[in-house]
C-alpha cells in the first residue's frame, strides 16, 4: 500500500520527515489490524493537506496568481485609487474579436503557452473595478517609468515588469525581503542609492524606486547583453542566471535556450511577465488631464503628517501618498517632502506653525519584541559559541573594529541586532571586543556581493599611516589619508555618529568614531567637538 505522492520535493525537511514517520507509523498498523488502520489511513491524509503547502516558498504560477489578485483587490479600496475623481479619463478595453486575434499572435512569441493563456486569462476575467484599478494605476506612472528607461538606453518593454512583480501596489512586500512596486531587496536599493533606515524606505517610493530599478538592469544588460536576460537576473539574482547560461551552452545562449533548463518558478514568471504585457497593450487607458504638479520642500526638524494636515489644507492620507517612503508618517529632520506644487509657498511660511504643532505620542515608533523559541542548538550564556549551519544562508566571518556598534554591522550586511546576538552568543552588545570574529548569515545569492564588499573595505583600510598632530586630539595609530582635510564638527540635539555622517560626502558612522576614539556611539553628549576627516 502506497498513499504518499512521489515527488517529496512538494514538502520541505521537517514535513518530510513528519510524513515519514506516519507512513512507517500506518503501514505497521495496517499489517497487524487492516480494517481499523482504514480510520488512521483517513486521519493521515486530513495531516497532509497543509503540509503539501509548505514547501511553496518560492514563486510559481499559482503564487503569482494569488498574490497579483490581491495587490489589485487591495488598492480598490485604497486612497487615492477608491476616489472616481482622481486621475479622470476613459478606458478604452480591447474587444473580444481583438484580443483573439492578438493573444493567438501573442501566444507564438511565449515560451510557455499554456501557462501565458492561464496568466492571460486570470488578468481579462478581473472583476470591472479591479481591471480599471489595474490598467489606470499602469497608466499613471508608466510616464516616469518610460522616461528612465530611455535615459538608461534599455527597452521600453522593461515598463511591463513592476506591473507584473506588484501590480503597482507600492505595499506590496515578499517573504524574500522584496518591497515596493519594483520588488526591490535592501541591497539592490541601498546599492543604487535609494536611504532604507528605520524611518526612511525609498524603495516604496514608485519615482525614487524607478530610478534604482533602472540602474541595477542598465548593470545587468551589460553583463547578460539581453534585455530579458537582465529582467531575469533583476528578479530571481546574477548567479542562478550565470549557472543557467552555462548549462544552456554559455554566455551566449538565447533566452529560450536559457528557460530550457530554467526552473518551473522562472519559466512561470516569464509567462505572466508576458501576459501582463499582452494585457496592458490592448487595453489603454486614455487620462482627461495631466497629472497634477509637485514640489519637493526640506524639513528642518522632525516632522508628522498629522502636524502638516493640522496647518495645510492636506489630508494625512494624500500625504502617505505623494511620500510612502516614510512608512512610520515620520518624516527625519533634514529630510525632503513631496507636496503639491500649490501647497510649497504655504509649507515655507508656515513652518513654524507647523513645527510648534508637537505631540511627543506621534513618534513613538513600536517595534514587535521577537523571541526566539527553545532549540537544541540554541546559545546560552557563559557557553561557546557552536558552529552554526542554516539551510539557504551562506556563513562569512567578520572582524569587529574600533568603534563597531552591532546596529552598524546589521544595518550594512542587511540582518537584525537580534540575530547578530542570537548567532553569536552575545547577551551584551556593548561588551563586544575590536579584532573578535563575528559569524554572519546572508542570503547565498548575495554572499559574493558582500565578500566583494569585505575586500574593497580592506584595501581602502590599507592606506598609509600619516603621524597625527597630537594637538588635534587624534590619537595615535589612525589611519588619515594623506590629503584629508579636517573639520570641527559640535554635536547637536538629535544627532548621532549616523545622522552627522549623512552631512558630509565620504564619511561614514564607523570612521566618525574612529577618528574621535569614541567606544561607545551613546556616548558622544550635546555640544562635544568630533573632527572629522573629508577626503
Amino acid at each position: 500500500m502506497k498513499f504518499l505522492p512521489d515527488n517529496c520535493r512538494l514538502f520541505n525537511r521537517k514535513s518530510y520527515f513528519c510524513v515519514t514517520f506516519l507512513q512507517k507509523l500506518y503501514l505497521k498498523r495496517f499489517e497487524q489490524n487492516k480494517p481499523g488502520s482504514l480510520i488512521g489511513i483517513f486521519v493521515v491524509l486530513l495531516l497532509l493537506v497543509p503540509l503539501l503547502n509548505w514547501g511553496q516558498s518560492s514563486i510559481n504560477g499559482e503564487d503569482f496568481q494569488s498574490r497579483l489578485l490581491q495587490n489589485i483587490h487591495q488598492q480598490v479600496f485604497e486612497y487615492p485609487w477608491s476616489s472616481a475623481a482622481f486621475f479622470p479619463g476613459n478606458l478604452e478595453l480591447a474587444s473580444r474579436q481583438t484580443i483573439k486575434r492578438q493573444l493567438k499572435s501573442a501566444k507564438e512569441y511565449a515560451h510557455n503557452p499554456d501557462a501565458f493563456e492561464t496568466c492571460f486569462s486570470t488578468l481579462n476575467n478581473l472583476p470591472a473595478p479591479d481591471k480599471a484599478i489595474f490598467i489606470k494605476n499602469f497608466y499613471f506612472y508608466r510616464p516616469g517609468i518610460v522616461s528612465e528607461l530611455a535615459k538608461a538606453g534599455l527597452s521600453e518593454e522593461l515598463q511591463y515588469l513592476p506591473a507584473t512583480l506588484s501590480a503597482f501596489n507600492i505595499e506590496a512586500k515578499s517573504p524574500f525581503k522584496r518591497a515596493g512596486a519594483w520588488q526591490l531587496t535592501h541591497f539592490q536599493g541601498v546599492l543604487n542609492g535609494l536611504q532604507i533606515n528605520k524611518l526612511i524606505d525609498e524603495r516604496l517610493n514608485v519615482s525614487k524606486a524607478t530610478h534604482a530599478a533602472v540602474q541595477e538592469l542598465k548593470k545587468n544588460e551589460a553583463l547578460f547583453d539581453h534585455p530579458k536576460k537582465a529582467m531575469l537576473a533583476f528578479v530571481f539574482g546574477k548567479t542562478q542566471i550565470k549557472n543557467l547560461c552555462r548549462r544552456a551552452g554559455g554566455d551566449k545562449c538565447s533566452v529560450n535556450e536559457l528557460l530550457e533548463v530554467a526552473p518551473k518558478e522562472m519559466t512561470d514568471f516569464m509567462a505572466a511577465y508576458q501576459a501582463t504585457a499582452a494585457f496592458l497593450s490592448q487595453n489603454k487607458f486614455i487620462p482627461e488631464q495631466e497629472l497634477p504638479k509637485t514640489a519637493e520642500a526640506k524639513v528642518r526638524i522632525q516632522t508628522h503628517f498629522d502636524q502638516i494636515s493640522a496647518v495645510l489644507p492636506i489630508s494625512t492620507d494624500e500625504l502617505r501618498f505623494l511620500n510612502p517612503q516614510f512608512p512610520y508618517s515620520i518624516i527625519p529632520e533634514q529630510a525632503s517632502i513631496t507636496l503639491p506644487e500649490k501647497l510649497k509657498q504655504d509649507f515655507l511660511f508656515l513652518q513654524d506653525s507647523i513645527y510648534n504643532g508637537v505631540d511627543s505620542t506621534l513618534f513613538e515608533v513600536v517595534a514587535q519584541k521577537i523571541e526566539y523559541p527553545p532549540a537544541p542548538n540554541r546559545q546560552y550564556v557563559g557557553e561557546k559559541v557552536k558552529d552554526l549551519e542554516i539551510e539557504g544562508k551562506t556563513k562569512i566571518k567578520y572582524t569587529i573594529k574600533s568603534g563597531d556598534v552591532l546596529g552598524f554591522i546589521a544595518e550594512d550586511y542587511d540582518v537584525r541586532v537580534a540575530d547578530l546576538k542570537y548567532w553569536n552568543n552575545i547577551y551584551d552588545e556593548r561588551k563586544i571586543q575590536a579584532g573578535k570574529t563575528l559569524d554572519i548569515f546572508i542570503d547565498d545569492e548575495n554572499a559574493d556581493y558582500y565578500r566583494n564588499l569585505q575586500q574593497e573595505t580592506a584595501k581602502k583600510e590599507e592606506q598609509k599611516t600619516v603621524v597625527p598632530d597630537f594637538a588635534s586630539a587624534t590619537l595615535p595609530g589612525i589611519v588619515v589619508p594623506e590629503s584629508a582635510k579636517k573639520v570641527e564638527h559640535i554635536v547637536k540635539s538629535g544627532e548621532s555618529p549616523y545622522v552627522i555622517a549623512q552631512k558630509y560626502d565620504g564619511v561614514t558612522p564607523e570612521k566618525i568614531l574612529e577618528w574621535n576614539s569614541v567606544s561607545d556611539a551613546r556616548r558622544i553628549q550635546i555640544g562635544q567637538k568630533l573632527i572629522i576627516y573629508l577626503q
